[in-house]
């Protein structure tokens, strides 16, 4: 809400005689009900200037001219803003002070180095900035910069750096522990201070309903000096009102998901749910920031809403949302522009803390233990990226939020917690999550019986494919001048029941079924959800945790060929559906029985390890043998299991068949006798006086995904 009563800022007094220095800088007579001749400010510029340079209230000044530019006024109000009093401006100007401004953005960093200069007089500070060329910075602005904060330890004259968005501080400076000032966010407090110092202050009856008109002080940190300046460029101060806040409407606009239109009750959404309450909290100064999750990691299919989820977060927390990636950052050049690039972005999102800022396709980080040709490139960005989330992690107002595919191409310091705190599986909507999509949007077009039957059918279907179905058939409507119905959707959804393969999705059930079971069978963890359609089938497992003995990967390799022991036992004859890409049942099974042999110690070789495990399997006879007896053994320890339990595996599959998908309610009720029958026999293994032990199940889900 916004503020209703306005209090004048600590910083005020400040503010006011900086602005009376640029109006003598260019020409203009001093505002004396602003800020008298003897203010405390200029007692201290004249107590610590010359006598030549001091330049008394009144004096004519060198340039004349007829007004302040309005990017130096928002700056100044800023700059004393984030000084906070003369005070603090005095304790920077002591012989040996080292002062730091942080979180400038490039286009500002003139008008900031413009300021000083006219405010304080050149002669006070040293002050240290990048360089900038063609609107960025320099090539050598990084290097010559740490040049010059070096050289300036030799010195006694107080420093002051500015720090902008892309560079760093060297780690020498960082060690002295310097003061560090973010530059103050554009906010109510400071546009009314620029209002009540230019043409339209004339027009303000009340500072209080000023202050109440003014957009929250979150959207107007999100724009930029220019977009303000220019805003508020207008003859009355209503119209200038009505264009700063069709300017900040926009921006919140922008991205317009919230936490609160998103239905359903994932893992993934119940997590983004916690982080925002917490967030708000943190806000209200109810909990404290290390009491918190700072960072989290979306992880799933394409397409299934990961960034969406991302962006809602930022939307219902009431905070601003910074977006990058490392594609956009490599954009912009060669390795010293990507890492500058990079830095702006968590510059950015400092500077506009509290913020959210989303990392899309954070698994392009790459990780140290791929060797090839562009190593040396990659172990640069990884250092400069911990380094980046490390300082984010030390200080308060901005929470990290990483989507990817590909979690497990991620470098594991990058992963570990403190950097990214959670990591959630975000999958394929299930049955229920797609009917509340589409009661959310037609429950109000399409009978209820149908959206059902259409949830049902669109199965392995995404939320952003479900999403362009929905306006391509309003869209569809709208030109053939109908009502949106059912059949438009299955149009746009590539769906047509009348044509189903029943017998395939049979086959598919049953495959996903057996993979089940041989979960509870082994005791090798939870499924949490399954799910079936006519592009194939995935399972999703909670694996439990093991000691790491060879009968624990012997078992993962019975696990992986469950689904295709299970279509030979039930249909006879068994698909290519376990085989395929990488992410396989049979590259599964493979990967393990090779792991066995050439790195883990626990095969015929014994404890000899192989940098290379692939390529020892290809070119050695006697380890490809023994990799193929291993998957045969386990893959007939399958058929015996599911022999077994036959009975539990068709029904499964049926329920399955009927569903689409299930989750870990519904499947328990079919394999709790499995898991009863499994721990009476455990028990009854164990040595007397031995007590029964359970694994503690994992927190990261493994998806495996079957074509069949």
């Amino acid at each position: 809400m916004p503020h209703s009563n306005f209090k004048t800022p600590a910083w005020t007094t400040l503010a006011n005689t900086m602005i009376a220095r640029l109006r003598r800088h260019h020409g203009m007579p001093p505002d004396h009900d602003a800020e008298g001749p003897n203010s405390e400010l200029e007692l201290l510029f004249a107590k610590l200037e010359s006598d030549d340079d001091v330049i008394p209230l009144g004096t004519v000044p060198r340039s004349p001219s007829r007004y302040i530019p309005a990017r130096q006024v928002l700056i100044a109000i800023r700059l004393a803003a984030t000084f906070g009093s003369s005070k603090v401006v005095e304790r920077s100007l002591r012989c040996g002070a080292l002062t730091v401004v942080r979180d400038i953005t490039i286009a500002d960093l003139s008008t900031i180095t413009d300021v000083l200069k006219i405010c304080f007089g050149e002669a006070r500070w040293q002050i240290i900035a990048p360089d900038v060329t063609d609107g960025g910075l320099a090539k050598s602005a990084q290097s010559r910069m740490n040049t010059l904060i070096t050289e300036s330890f030799d010195l006694i004259e107080p420093v002051l750096i500015l720090r902008a968005d892309g560079v760093s501080l060297p780690k020498h400076l960082q060690a002295m522990a310097p003061t560090m000032h973010p530059l103050a966010s554009i906010s109510g407090d400071v546009v009314t201070t620029l209002l009540q110092s230019g043409h339209l202050s004339n027009q303000i009856t009340s500072t209080n309903r000023l202050r109440a008109a003014l957009p929250n002080d979150e959207v107007l940190a999100d724009i930029d000096t220019v977009t303000a300046c220019a805003a508020l460029r207008a003859p009355s101060l209503q119209d200038a009102l009505i264009k700063l806040g069709a300017v900040t409407a926009r921006t919140a606009q922008s991205s317009c998901p919230r936490l609160e239109d998103i239905t359903g009750d994932s893992p993934a959404l119940a997590a983004a749910r916690r982080i925002v309450d917490d967030l708000v909290l943190w806000k209200k100064g109810k909990a404290g920031w290390d009491e918190i999750s700072r960072s989290i990691l979306f992880y799933g299919p394409p397409g299934t809403g990961k960034t969406y989820l991302a962006r809602a977060m930022g939307n219902s927390a009431g905070v601003s949302v910074v977006t990058a990636s490392f594609g956009e950052w490599q954009s912009a050049g060669h390795l010293g522009d990507l890492l500058r690039e990079m830095r702006a972005s968590f510059a950015e999102a400092r500077r506009k803390a509290p913020s959210l800022l989303i990392i899309d396709e954070i698994d392009a980080v790459g990780s140290r233990n791929n060797v090839d040709q562009h190593s040396s490139y990659r172990l640069q960005v990884i250092n400069a990226f911990l380094a980046e989330l490390d300082a984010i992690s030390r200080e308060e107002g901005v929470i990290l939020v990483g989507t990817t595919n590909h979690p497990s191409q991620m470098d594991p310091a990058v992963l570990r917690a403190g950097r990214i705190d959670m990591k959630v599986a975000v999958p394929l909507p299930d049955t229920e999550a797609l009917l509340a999509i589409l009661r959310h949007h037609l429950r109000e077009d399409i009978r209820d019986e149908d959206l059902c039957a259409l949830a049902r059918h669109a199965v392995g279907k995404s939320a952003a494919d479900l999403d362009a179905a929905i306006r391509a058939a309003r869209s569809d409507a709208r030109h053939r001048r109908k009502l949106v119905d059912i059949a438009m959707l299955q149009d746009q959804l590539n769906i047509d029941p009348a044509s189903e393969n029943i017998d395939r999705l049979w086959r598919i059930a049953v495959h996903e079924a057996g993979h089940a079971v041989m979960s509870a069978a082994l005791q090798l963890g939870s499924i949490t959800s399954m799910q079936i359609s006519d592009g194939g089938g995935r399972v999703y497992r909670e694996a439990a945790l093991h000691e790491n003995l060879l009968s624990d990967f012997e078992d993962e390799i019975a696990y992986s060929l469950g689904g295709r022991a299970a279509e030979r036992l039930i249909l006879g004859e068994i698909s290519a559906g376990a085989g395929g890409p990488d992410t396989s049942d049979l590259a599964i099974a493979t990967g393990y029985a090779i792991n066995i042999e050439t790195t883990l110690g626990l095969g015929v070789e014994g404890p000899v390890w192989h940098a290379d495990p692939e390529s020892v399997h290809l070119s050695t006879p006697g380890i490809r043998d023994r990799v193929r007896q291993r998957i045969e053994r386990a893959e007939k320890q399958a058929d015996k299991m599911l022999i077994l339990h036959r009975d539990t595996l068709e029904a499964l599959a049926r329920d399955l068949l009927q569903k689409r998908s299930m989750r870990a309610s519904q499947i328990e009720l079919w394999l709790r006798d499995i898991y009863a029958a499994t721990d009476r026999k455990s028990i009854h293994a164990l040595p007397p006086g031995s007590a029964p032990t359970v694994d503690a199940p994992a927190h990261a889900q493994r998806e495996l995904p079957n074509s069949a």
